[in-house]
């Protein structure tokens, strides 16, 4: 028994050994078996009592590991034999040429076997190669002894598994395994691998190849290379790749296709003898893509969306025959026009997607068929952008999405869902506008509150809590309101003539108040807010005054002894010191400065900026769902849309670009 040490600083190694995908670590031990010129290797999981992990086998009948290069292959990274050779004995690419890929293993277990036998002195030697993850830096040798076992062939042993690694011995698993694989075993054939009982055969399981040419891709030094792209389809569906290659197609990393190809089933391999440069300095592997990484991704999927493109129409070409020759397809004849014919293309895209997305549409009967295709036809007609979006996102959806959206559709009505996410999109939109009416420089000095916001907030009085989601003017509201307005002192804006929604001039209410409906008949709650201008703090006499207006309208001879509910606000942009401490007492919510039972009156005083934030975190949970943003665009686009009379005329002009 002796004791290699390993000449590489032990972060490094262990930056080595943290692989993300398990699948890659399992791939990179059938690598090291191709390398040694296997061309029978099996895949084995053994499990426990219990039918957890308990161990992983790979084992190949390739050359073994020679006994004398242990020190060199297990010792160093980059010191292998094959950084001198291109090909193995056999003639094949050679994978790995650092030595990177055994430390991969440790990735899914923390000690790891290398049970091989090899040639020595015209005979046969079998030997054990043993590491463990507590101790990166060094791995273990047995001492040779002459084997039996006829032949030569490594297997590795990977225990103490770190965890139960469901994903390697699902159904997919061996899918994965091929893409891996693919090109090289397409280059290469005659070679077996038994992945825990399925035969990796990518013959049996691709649809179509394809070899593209690229342009040369120019690289950050100035310099081009020349890159391939391989383009297999599968008969199953799976996970989509781009793998990163060689020019021989080994693949040394893989990265997200990043493209949308519906229908389609496939893998990309971009081959390119610079990506074994770049993997040797261990650029593929990096959070933020290195520049040339980049550069040549970016110049496979260009070339991929084109080669799909067109691979679309010649689907879709045969299918949209079968169409016609069944009458199913809603035009008949030659396009009358340039329009038309412009039409008729995009029905055929959305047609086609239709036909891919819907799992039960090619099953549907002919009528049910033509029915989806006129709707469509004349969804094209009246409004081609909306219906673009609806399917671009809902033809989209993953699988297990389109049943959700199956299963609400069950339960509930397309339109319902569609205005819920509505509601929410456009409060989101309308909170994010109110910050820019009431602290935009421009918009805060142009902002009038009577005529502008007075009348924006009546009609979104749920800021003011969700209860007031649904008011109403009250004129016997309103007379009261009036008769007690001295009660909050002097207003500084009561000569000012107002404009009328119907554009006569004339006195509105001084007050934004509106009644809340109620279950039941004799009950009433109003909601009466008192909005100061921008300017003009929120004080302990601004609070007083508002109490005592509260107290006044509440003893009215109209609303006296009658189940009437109270609520006034008093708000502006900024509070005193004094007033702040008023409305956070113990014991009450943040805000409430007056609380009278036998009235059945509440005084809430608060900022704009609490009040919105209140509202966004009331809204937080449903725009995470609904992984909605209010932008300025958005929020301008939302106030001109539904408050266009009422707002500020720079925020009508504004470009919601800035």
């Amino acid at each position: 028994m002796k004791t290699i040490a390993v000449n590489v600083k032990r972060d490094h190694i262990e930056a080595l050994a943290a692989t993300k995908r398990p699948i890659a670590s399992i791939a990179e031990l059938v690598w090291n078996s191709l390398d040694a010129d296997a061309d029978k290797i099996s895949i084995r999981f053994d499990t426990n009592a219990l039918g957890a992990l308990d161990a992983i086998r790979v084992r190949d009948n390739g050359t073994g590991i020679p006994y004398d290069d242990v020190e060199i292959l297990f010792g160093s990274l980059g010191g292998s034999w094959k950084t001198t050779k291109n090909r193995t004995r056999k003639g094949r690419s050679i994978h790995g040429k650092s030595g990177k890929g055994r430390f991969k293993a440790f990735s899914l277990g923390t000690l790891i076997d290398w049970n091989t036998t090899s040639k020595k002195n015209g005979g046969l030697v079998d030997f054990t190669i043993r590491g463990q993850a507590a101790n990166l830096a060094s791995f273990d040798l047995t001492d040779p002894v002459p084997s039996k076992a006829g032949n030569t062939g490594t297997e590795v042993v990977i225990a103490n598994i770190r965890k139960n690694f469901t994903s390697l011995v699902s159904d997919v698993a061996p899918r994965e395994v091929t893409n891996y694989l693919a090109v090289y075993l397409s280059e290469f054939p005659g070679i077996t691998i038994d992945y825990n009982g399925t035969i990796i055969d990518p013959a049996d399981a691709r649809d179509r190849y394809d070899d593209l040419v690229l342009d040369d891709v120019e690289l950050s030094d100035g310099k081009t290379v020349g890159v391939k792209l391989t383009v297999i389809e599968w008969k199953e569906p799976q996970e989509r790749a781009l793998h990163l290659c060689d020019s021989s197609g080994i693949s040394l990393h893989q990265v997200s296709t990043g493209i949308h190809a519906p229908g389609f089933n496939f893998t990309a391999y971009l081959k390119c003898d610079y990506i074994r440069d770049l993997d040797k300095q261990g650029l593929l592997i990096l959070d933020d893509l290195h520049g040339d990484v980049a550069a040549l991704i970016q110049a496979s999927k260009n070339k991929l969306r084109e080669h799909f493109r067109v691979r679309a129409v010649e689907n879709a070409s045969a299918l949209l025959q079968e169409w016609k020759d069944s009458k199913i397809y809603p035009y008949e004849g030659e396009p009358l026009d340039k329009v038309e014919e412009a039409e008729r293309q995009v029905f055929d895209v959305v047609a086609v997607n239709i036909n891919s997305y819907l799992f039960d549409f090619d099953d549907s009967s002919p009528t049910s068929k033509r029915f989806t295709f006129n709707l469509v036809k004349q969804a094209l007609k009246e409004n081609p952008e909306s219906l673009r979006l609806i399917f671009q996102d809902v033809l989209n959806l993953p699988k297990e999405h389109q049943d959700d959206l199956a299963d609400l559709l069950q339960k509930t009505s397309l339109p319902a869902i569609i205005s819920s996410a509505k509601l929410v999109a456009n409060r989101l939109d309308f909170l994010r506008g109110l910050e820019m009416l009431l602290f935009d420089k421009d918009s805060k000095q142009q902002l009038l509150e009577r005529d502008q916001l007075h009348q924006v907030l009546a009609k979104e009085t749920w800021v003011f809590g969700e209860q007031f989601h649904l008011t109403n003017n009250e004129e016997t509201l309103n007379e009261v309101l009036e008769t007690y307005l001295h009660k909050l002192g002097k207003r500084v804006d009561d000569d000012t003539p107002v404009v009328r929604e119907g554009g006569s001039t004339g006195r509105i209410d001084l007050m934004l108040a509106r009644s809340v409906p109620q279950p039941r008949a004799e009950e009433r709650e109003h909601l009466v807010v008192e909005l100061k201008r921008p300017s003009k703090k929120i004080c302990t006499e601004v609070l007083g005054q508002v109490k005592s207006y509260a107290i006044a309208v509440a003893q009215d001879e109209r609303f006296k002894d009658t189940k009437t509910k109270w609520v006034f606000w008093a708000v502006s942009n900024e509070m005193t010191d004094e007033a702040r401490r008023e409305s956070r007492q113990r014991g009450r919510p943040e805000g409430l400065v007056y609380d009278d039972e036998e009235l059945r009156v509440t005084v809430w005083a608060k900022t704009w900026g609490h009040i919105i934030q209140d509202c966004k975190a009331r809204l937080n949970f449903f725009r995470q769902k609904l992984d909605y943003e209010a932008d300025r665009a958005s929020a301008l686009n939302y106030l001109k849309k539904a408050h266009e009379k009422y707002i500020p005329t720079c925020v009508k002009q504004a470009d919601g670009g800035k």
